[in-house]
């Protein structure tokens, strides 16, 4: 299978994923909501948020280990690959250790950060105390799965990640309509994810059973990529905590609780369309690491070009649908008590492409061996946001949260990214600006124009006019787009029906070819 149909098998089991979360979060948030009352839930989701700051014990070395072990197979160094994975379980052992250790001490801040009183510190103590558990056993586990990564396994990874995301809905509905409160919360976080990764290290143990994990001394050579690699990524890790799992905790600190489910809610689209956007691009970083660790630097510098427009084209669709549809999706879906406003909405889908544009910028610069300098930008901007989040958020409300996230990006992230893959693939400011920003924003500024007068509307169109109304406003996008997708690589069969409705004007049997180049490093 080429590198092209697998991150084209990895995107589509993600984009399934995705889909199954969006028919059934229509059905779990109100449900949840329903049971548990918008307090308890925005509690669960604040001390969710401050234990997540207990998963960065592991200093990002085992987050790091599918790019090593990329890197590593693209090389054919398997047994490099082999001492990769040995190292991963016995340090995940290490980091369980640690995990637990963390969560114990954040328990002691939780009340008093978040104002708990004792009924709300007794409500949420056990359901926490069943993640925290289900989280220690994964971290050794990590590694298997950090090997069929590595290895792209990607129909085995696809199938495992969309039978843990029906298990895990399917426990949240039935024990919700049981009546189990916040333990369906527990129970569907903590199972099935443990469940895949066993699952997982059985299958890493049947394809590679070379690659076996071993007890190995672990030596300074071994452990210095991982850490120079991984506390990079423990930085953006931390960062991204900041910047996007950490508004429940700004709003809770403001004193407000009841507005956590109000800017979830209203930014529950935006947050999946952003994922959304994320998924395909992000497919090829695997394949991006692989052609790395095989010295081709310009295939590198075309693979990035496609990836950085992908994140233009599929965010500026998906900023258009938020600014038509949201608002009338939100009022419909949980009442119009819980939407932020049009406002709220209108940054929140800037939003959407500022974040893609920096993702694509900084991902690929972290595929390249840059981890640790992005991690260091994604940190000071995820410190900028959240004290920007604390002050605007006082003086503005929910809208002073939503500039943060914005204001913060723009000074930090997004200039640090121009320049950190300059340096890493030599693309010049200039470049990144004429060859592919200005040809999008050219193309995207009257849709976003007409998106949002007709979005001012939307509430009194109804839940299908409305919805109607977005799907045009997009495809006017992609009809004004259509030049761009000239330099895209695309599935043959794909492409085929692109021509057939004018939005691609090349030879059917050119399609593919920037995504090819030589067959030989492609087809594997």
């Amino acid at each position: 299978m080429s590198r092209i149909h697998k991150a084209a098998t990895i995107a589509a089991f993600n984009y399934m994923q995705y889909a199954l979360a969006i028919v059934t979060g229509l059905i779990v948030v109100p449900l949840t909501l329903h049971h548990l009352g918008a307090r308890t839930w925005g509690l669960w989701l604040a001390s969710g948020e401050i234990l997540n700051y207990a998963g960065m014990v592991d200093l990002g070395v085992l987050t790091a280990l599918p790019w090593m072990f990329a890197e590593a197979e693209g090389r054919r160094d398997r047994k490099a690959m082999r001492r990769f994975f040995s190292l991963g379980v016995w340090l995940g052992i290490l980091v369980a250790g640690g995990y637990a250790v963390a969560a114990l001490v954040l328990w002691q801040i939780l009340p008093s950060a978040l104002s708990l009183t004792p009924a709300d510190r007794h409500t949420i103590a056990i359901p926490l105390t069943i993640v925290v558990v289900a989280n220690m056993l994964r971290q050794p586990l990590g590694a298997f799965r950090a090997v069929l990564v590595g290895m792209q396994d990607v129909v085995f990874n696809g199938s495992v990640t969309i039978v843990s995301a029906a298990a895990s809905v399917t426990i949240t509905i039935v024990l919700l309509v049981q009546g189990y409160g916040l333990y369906a919360l527990a129970w569907a976080a903590a199972l099935p994810p443990l469940a895949v990764l066993l699952a997982c290290a059985i299958r890493a143990l049947v394809i590679a059973p070379d690659l076996r994990p071993r007890w190995i001394r672990p030596t300074v050579a071994d452990l210095r990529p991982l850490l120079v690699q991984g506390v990079g990524g423990w930085l953006g890790d931390a960062g991204w905590q900041l910047m996007a799992a950490s508004n429940a905790i700004v709003i809770t600190y403001m004193g407000h609780p009841e507005w956590v489910p109000i800017y979830a809610c209203t930014a529950k689209l935006a947050a999946m369309c952003t994922q959304l956007v994320w998924v395909l691009p992000d497919s090829g970083q695997v394949g991006l690491a692989q052609v790395h660790g095989e010295r081709r630097h310009m295939r590198v510098r075309h693979v990035i070009a496609m990836m950085l427009r992908l994140h233009l084209l599929l965010s500026g669709a998906a900023a258009c649908g938020l600014l038509v549809f949201n608002p009338m999706f939100v009022t419909r879906w949980v009442g119009p008590a819980l939407f932020g406003g049009l406002a709220l909405n209108a940054l929140l889908a800037f939003g959407v492409m500022l974040s893609s544009i920096v993702h694509g910028l900084q991902t690929s610069a972290a595929v390249l061996g840059y981890r640790m300098r992005v991690g260091a930008v994604v940190l000071v901007n995820g410190l900028v946001q959240t004290v920007l989040a604390i002050v605007l958020g006082h003086r503005l409300g929910l809208i002073g949260v939503a500039w943060a996230s914005l204001a913060a990006s723009t000074l930090t992230s997004l200039p640090a990214g121009i320049l950190l893959l300059r340096e890493a693939a030599s693309f010049t400011p200039a470049s990144l600006v004429s060859d592919l920003l200005m040809p999008w924003l050219v193309r995207i500024a009257p849709v976003a124009v007409i998106a949002i007068l007709v979005g001012l509307f939307s509430p009194s169109l109804g839940i299908w006019l409305s919805a109607g109304a977005a799907v045009l406003v997009c495809a006017a996008y992609v009809w004004q787009a259509r030049p761009l997708l000239a330099d895209l690589a695309i599935e043959p069969r794909i492409g085929v029906w692109l021509q057939r409705f004018r939005l691609l004007v090349l030879p059917a049997t050119a399609i593919a070819a920037p995504a090819g180049a030589s067959n030989e490093h492609s087809c594997r």
